[in-house]
């Protein structure tokens, strides 16, 4: 996800800006920047610069530049909206150079603004949504830069931090959330050295303070060197206690939490409602980023998806809701085999490769086999401008940000949510799903980020399930049809981050010679969740108890006969089973989880793997 900075006060501008861009540098990003309000002569100007790839890029181009001033705002971007380039990139200035912003966020509505905005003749340089608040803010303008803010932000639908400095107020710093972090940092100096800091998160300003607010939800803030001014949602002025932080840097780059890994399992809710922002419109799923025509899309005949490791297991997610939505025949791939296996391709398949990285050299070798044959691609990416994005046909973004863990968590929920994003799509342009289904679809969907939210506020309990794998050195893991792809991401979490053998199967396949395991050493996960298919799940988990098995069982809230054959039991929300995969899988992350860290093993970074794996 993007970073921002902002500092008012005598240090270096540019060593506090690029310092604290570089504390930021773990959200990840593609870009960055800078805009210092100069002051050399007493001439207030605003010089900009920025670079894309890595942040030493900008490092050097700054190097030499002499840089006075006191105010200034800085920016890593995650792309969006527009390519990785310069003219994309953050800060983004008005057309006479006298207002400069950074932003964190998605603006829904950016392409309605933006028209409206063209048509009073302002210019677009970039292709970004973020541009369009600083033309807002020009257009609005009253001569106070605070107030104009106020003024425009009720014309933004999605989400945003921003930070903006103008040349005609030197002297102030005006920033607002909504859905996006945004922390001030107040500076200890006195009398003549007053300083005060924004920042994304307090990892970029802890060197320098540990005092800071917290911005709730749709609050404006003007920040001088020594006066630090908050307006709620209604415009009126609030006093903050500011919070003492005594977190270390570590602490503070991982939100608080003991590792990265469970700190984005706990991004899960944001990340889902991000990746539908912008996508859904109505009844409708709506997305910019797929090159197709509407006789292309209508002939499609058959999918192929194409995809490793966990992204694989949201594949085979994909297969079931594809399949029971649209009743198209799905093909899942593990992309090291796809194009060795000599497919059958035809130009009215379309190939689905899904990648969190855009970069994994097995699935970026299999878009280059579907297109030889002449098929539809389409891209399931985290990265924008990765390859696969730049190759295929289309592409679905999934706004997961940053994921540091090597056992992915949050990239993976965000995949099925594009996944139920492209069916509907698919659906409405074939018109294989009703207007009244999509609703009920999209209906569901929404649910989602709440339900997320409440499984986590159980991570404690689930926490001490964990003793189930105690002298374990393998286990089973079973679901039924969508959940047996869910089954299958528990299992390799499990032996991923805590090292202990698993396998997963539909619960049917455990007669067909799995039963033979079970053991006081082998204990069985099994996710009996309200479906068409529980009587046949808890029909297998009793064949488990009747073995002697260990057994825990994920089920929905208020089924009372399953404690009565499963050892643990964890409990979920009620959703329709077709959504069931986002409710699930969220327990499991955690169980595994916790079942490393009570082997104390770095989670974060299990042994053997690599965040994206680039070669064969």
């Amino acid at each position: 996800m993007c970073g921002i900075i902002g500092y008012i006060g005598d240090r270096s501008l540019k060593e506090v800006l690029y310092n604290g861009l570089v504390k930021l540098e773990y959200r990840g990003y593609d870009s960055a920047g800078i805009s210092v309000l100069s002051s050399e002569q007493n001439d207030n100007k605003i010089a900009t610069f920025k670079a894309t790839g890595k942040l030493h890029h900008l490092g050097e181009k700054i190097k030499n530049e002499k840089i006075i001033g006191h105010l200034g705002i800085g920016h890593t971007r995650w792309a969006t909206h527009g390519v990785p380039s310069t003219v994309n990139s953050h800060p983004h200035n008005s057309s006479d150079n006298s207002i400069s912003i950074v932003h964190n966020g998605i603006i829904e509505n950016h392409a309605e603004l933006r028209a409206s905005l063209t048509q009073k003749g302002y210019k677009f340089l970039s292709a970004t949504d973020t541009e369009v608040i600083v033309h807002l803010l020009d257009d609005n303008y009253t001569g106070d830069l605070a107030e104009t803010l106020r003024k425009i932000l009720p014309l933004l639908e999605g989400t945003y931090a921003l930070a903006c400095i103008s040349v005609k107020e030197p002297d102030v710093l005006v920033c607002a959330r909504k859905g996006s972090p945004l922390v001030v940092g107040l500076g200890k100096g006195e009398n003549e050295n007053k300083e005060n800091f924004i920042a994304s998160d307090v990892s970029a300003i802890l060197e320098y303070t540990d005092q800071v607010i917290f911005l709730d939800d749709n609050e404006v803030v003007a920040i001088k060197k020594d006066q630090v001014k908050v307006w709620d949602e209604n415009h009126n002025l609030k006093t903050i206690a500011p919070t003492t932080i005594e977190w270390t840097l570590e602490t503070a780059e991982k939100g608080g939490y003991a590792h990265f890994t469970l700190k984005e399992i706990h991004e899960q809710p944001k990340v889902i409602s991000d990746t539908l922002k912008g996508k859904i419109k109505g009844n409708s799923a709506v997305i910019d980023e797929i090159n197709l025509s509407q006789e292309e899309l209508e002939n499609i005949s058959k999918i192929h998806i194409v995809a490793c490791g966990t992204s694989y297991h949201a594949g085979l997610t994909g297969k079931y809701i594809i399949e029971s939505e649209l009743r198209i025949p799905v093909e899942v791939d593990v992309a090291s085999e796809f194009r060795y296996n000599n497919p059958i391709i035809s130009s009215t398949d379309l190939v689905i490769l899904i990648s969190q990285s855009g970069e994994t050299a097995d699935t970026l070798a299999g878009l280059r086999e579907a297109k030889k044959a002449g098929a539809k691609t389409i891209g399931i990416i985290n990265v924008m401008g990765s390859n696969i994005s730049r190759e295929a046909d289309g592409t679905i973004y999934t706004n997961a940000g940053l994921e540091v863990g090597v056992a992915s968590t949050k990239a993976f929920t965000a995949q099925l949510i594009a996944l139920y994003i492209l069916t509907l799509f698919l659906g409405e342009k074939k018109a294989s799903i009703s207007e009244e289904r999509r609703a009920y679809m999209i209906e569901n969907l929404q649910k989602l980020p709440k339900m997320a939210e409440e499984i986590l506020k159980m991570e404690s309990t689930i926490a001490e399930k964990v003793s189930i794998f105690d002298g374990a050195i393998s286990s089973i893991f079973i679901g039924r049809n969508i959940n047996t792809a869910i089954a299958c991401e528990g299992s390799l979490k499990l032996k991923e981050i805590s090292y202990i053998h698993a396998e997963a199967y539909p619960s049917g396949e455990l007669k067909h010679g799995s039963l033979a395991l079970i053991s006081d050493v082998c204990p069985l996960v099994a996710i009996a969740t309200k479906s068409s298919t529980y009587d046949k799940v808890k029909s297998n988990i009793e064949e488990v108890k009747a073995r002697g098995g260990k057994i825990i069982t994920l089920a929905t809230v208020g089924d009372k006969e399953i404690a009565n054959i499963s050892g643990e039991v964890i409990y979920v929300p009620e959703i329709d089973e077709l959504f069931s995969p986002i409710v699930n899988v969220i327990p499991m992350q955690i169980l595994a989880y916790y079942t490393a860290t009570s082997r104390d093993l770095d989670v974060d970074k299990p042994r053997n793997l690599a965040k994206s794996v680039t070669v064969e």
